[in-house]
């Protein structure tokens, strides 16, 4: 006979199992040895290639990156502690050491499955709720484009949720616990848009459970359980400090939370922040918002593949194009025709999902469904971005740091969580309700109301055009590849449209076949024609079957590669063997190959790029690019220590230019030119002899203790760049002015004079000047930022705490129960 504890825990177990071996098989060419290749991976990878080099040969990882931009801080990049432990032990545990992306779809099916039990639902529900929210389109979409802290981002929130709800429930300790752990993780996954828009849903859930509480006159709860939530969130930032107070720092020179000190830059925003067109770029359509429902409603990505039965392959070969040539053209062919500027994939939730959220919300009597109900709303309607600009634009302007990200249809994994919810306590509601025949009609309610919606999309696929604002460009492009002949052109465009018409009615039809099926199912079972364990395992393999085929789409054996082609990624180029022959310690490529140097980060594996790429660039830079090196001034590029520039060939393929006249990594100058403000220091930069003169803002003439004095034989030298730590020696007779071809960022750069600290000067709008006295010094620069260091004492401090609070609430909780 088996023990009580482990009845209890052997359905938990069977389905923990049954996740993890979905997780796997849906990943299975990763345990054939193969690799997800990853575009936003392999630029992480070009990213932190000096740290984690710099990690392999010195054990620790650099605060400073001379790879990009110039320079930038690296914990942008790669963030990690020197503390014997850290909170991201317990990522690792709970993904059980599992490779990607393995892992992603295991650990957002646990975090769901835990959430699920927390609500009690039975443990099958639980496996049905999982399936919906980890192999939702969204995941496997945003994990072949290498989005790997968002996913885990993703993957945390439901867990976080139910250690709240713990609380909600007066299991106050292990809430806190619980809540303390996931939300520290959490935000640990440094994705602030993913946590931010969680802190929006624990908002409207703290709203509804306040009105709740204080109907029930229940305040002592109500302030307890807010206290408690206060208390996790003082404890989860602690954790995180490090992580939090470096970023925040950062934040506030950059394009994302800075404002440019150059007038011409209007504002779009109140405050600091992102361009609303640049925020809002990514804003989902309004009847957009029905690929919920039927993923391919809008041509599914801007690269999707057809077959050979498609009306593109047969006019594409009726135009005698060979029938290979045409194979190969249609395997990435413009599918997407909604209001984004492209994507990679719809918002798909799930037909069946969908169908079970709408019952949810006709059957569940908990307080649960107001707040999953309002913020559902909330984030669809913020996910419209501009295409609701009346809403948008204020929440932009008043609702705090909202203007910090970009790209509105991300905060659809709300939906995405919530719509799960909503459809485990929907089939809760359908085995706890004795009463069977008042389930009906709401049954029948949310039929009609699934009905309706695929109705229209039925109707609508009779009217829409199948076509955008890009059409026309598309249209333009056909017709140079034809040679100018505008009559392929239109015919091709006709066969794109048709195709687009094909796979939306085609999804749709299939949508409304499993639609059916899912209602049949729930109706025969409370008619009492089908028992509970066959209509859960149906419901379970019919989830399975709508969303990994579509999946399918996005993630599938095609996006992983041998380790070997994957390492060819990386493979020096003849123009990167030529340059890394050149013996000089330190000095900076630009590479003009790439549509935008400034967008691309495979330069810096290998050199220290002028370019790169960060979606949070530092905005003195960002104005250096766009006022000078988008001109190609020379002067400015010498500055910057460009000795080489990489340009296509007569061929097309990269050769290398020298340029003679980069600057070297410091060098005294002959004379100052003092400007008003940042302006006429930028304006200056258009003629500056940067060899010869600097230019420096007038606020800065307090660092700078001397005017320089010419020494024809006065010398600057670079010793070593270590990249935290960089050293010069210089020797001249008389006061010089030295320009250093690093990058001003005074948030940790400490400039020392024979090992005294001393001032320095913003000069030539992005760079570092310093005074030097008369005859021989030692000058070092030194990046010890105190956000990062004192930092990371607070966060060991906190985790040890989590780890207490652990301790205590399993042993208070063993207690309790062995006490009944």
């Amino acid at each position: 006979m088996k023990p009580d504890w482990l009845k209890k825990i052997l359905p938990h177990i069977i389905a923990i199992g049954i996740l993890l071996l979905l997780a796997i098989l849906y990943c299975k060419p990763v345990l054939d040895g193969k690799v997800l290749s990853q575009n936003d991976n392999i630029q992480w990878q070009a990213m932190a290639k000096q740290s984690l080099d710099y990690k392999a040969t010195h054990g620790t990882t650099p605060l400073w990156t001379n790879r990009m931009f110039g320079g930038m801080p690296a914990y942008q990049i790669a963030l990690e502690s020197n503390e014997p432990f850290g909170i991201s032990f317990f990522n690792s545990l709970f993904s059980l050491w599992l490779p990607k992306p393995i892992n992603f779809f295991f650990l957002a099916a646990l975090g769901f499955y835990f959430l699920c039990s927390v609500l009690g639902v039975r443990s099958w529900i639980g496996i049905l709720g999982a399936v919906a929210y980890a192999f939702s389109t969204y995941d496997p979409v945003i994990i072949g484009a290498g989005h790997d802290t968002k996913m885990m981002a993703i993957a945390y929130i439901p867990a976080v949720l139910a250690g709240i709800l713990l609380l909600t429930q007066k299991k106050y300790l292990p809430g806190l616990a619980v809540t303390t752990l996931f939300m520290s993780l959490l935000i640990t996954m440094n994705h602030l848009q993913v946590t931010y828009y969680f802190f929006l849903l624990l908002g409207v859930l703290g709203i509804v459970f306040a009105v709740v509480t204080i109907k029930a006159k229940d305040f002592k709860h109500l302030i307890l359980t807010a206290l408690l939530v206060g208390v996790a969130l003082v404890i989860s930032v602690g954790v995180n400090t490090m992580n939090l107070w470096t970023t925040y720092e950062y934040s506030k020179e950059t394009i994302r939370g800075g404002k440019s000190e150059l007038t011409k830059n209007v504002e779009t925003t109140k405050g600091s922040g992102l361009d609303k067109e640049y925020a809002f770029r990514w804003s989902y359509g309004i009847f957009e918002t029905f690929t919920f429902m039927v993923p391919n409603l809008y041509g599914g990505s801007s690269q999707a593949s057809l077959d050979e039965g498609s009306e593109t392959y047969k006019t594409l070969t009726g135009l005698q194009v060979p029938a290979a040539q045409a194979e190969s053209m249609i395997k990435a062919w413009p599918l997407y025709w909604g209001d984004q500027p492209g994507t990679s994939g719809p918002v798909y939730l799930g037909i069946i999902t969908c169908l079970l959220a709408i019952l949810g919300f006709l059957t569940i009597r908990s307080w649960h469904k107001w707040w999953l109900l309002a913020i559902s709303i909330l984030a669809i309607l913020m996910s419209w971005g501009s295409n609701l600009s009346v809403f948008n634009y204020a929440l932009f302007d008043y609702l705090p740091f909202y203007n910090k990200f970009r790209a509105p249809s991300m905060i659809l994994i709300i939906p995405q969580l919530t719509f799960a919810i909503l459809a485990v306590l929907a089939l809760q509601a359908l085995i706890e309700d004795n009463n069977k025949q008042s389930l009906f009609k709401p049954l029948k309610l949310a039929g009609m109301i699934t009905g309706g919606i695929l109705a229209l999309l039925l109707l609508a696929s009779a009217t829409l055009s199948f076509g955008n604002a890009n059409d026309a460009a598309m249209q333009a492009q056909f017709a140079q590849m034809a040679g100018g002949n505008t009559t392929v052109a239109d015919s091709l465009m006709h066969a794109l449209h048709a195709d687009r018409a094909s796979i939306f009615r085609y999804d749709l039809f299939r949508a409304i076949v499993l639609a059916a099926i899912a209602y049949f199912l729930i109706f025969y079972y409370l008619k009492g024609k089908l028992k509970m364990q066959w209509m859960a395992g149906a419901l379970i393999v019919l989830m399975l079957v709508d969303l990994l085929q579509v999946d399918a789409r996005y993630l599938n054996s095609d996006n992983y590669s041998e380790q070997v082609k994957y390492n060819n990624e990386f493979a020096a180029t003849p123009v990167d063997q030529q340059i890394m022959q050149d013996k000089d310690p330190y000095f900076r490529v630009l590479n003009l190959t790439h549509s935008d140097p400034f967008s691309d980060a495979m330069t810096s594996y290998f050199h220290n790029s002028v370019g790169g790429y960060h979606a949070a660039k530092l905005t003195l830079y960002q104005d250096l690019i766009e006022n000078q090196l988008s001109h190609n001034n020379l002067h400015v590029l010498n500055m910057l220590n460009t000795k080489y520039v990489i340009v296509p060939g007569q061929q097309g393929q990269p050769v290398v230019q020298t340029n003679p006249d980069a600057l070297g990594n410091a060098w005294f100058i002959k004379g100052i030119l003092w400007v008003p403000n940042a302006d006429a220091e930028m304006k200056a930069l258009d003629n500056l002899n940067t060899r010869d003169s600097v230019v420096i803002d007038q606020r800065y003439k307090s660092a700078v203790t001397a005017d320089p004095v010419f020494d024809s034989a006065a010398t600057i030298k670079l010793l070593k760049n270590d990249v935290d730590v960089i050293s010069y020696t210089s020797s001249s007779k008389t006061p010089q002015f030295a320009v250093f071809s690093e990058v001003y960022y005074k948030e940790g750069w400490k400039a020392f004079i024979d090992d005294k600290e001393v001032p320095y000067a913003r000069v030539n709008y992005v760079l570092r000047g310093l005074s030097i006295p008369a005859g021989t010094h030692a000058i070092t620069f030194k990046f010890e930022p105190k956000s990062y260091f004192l930092g990371e004492k607070i966060s060991f401090a906190s985790t040890l705490i989590v780890v207490l609070l652990l301790i205590v609430a399993a042993v208070m909780t063993y207690l309790k129960k062995k006490k009944k």
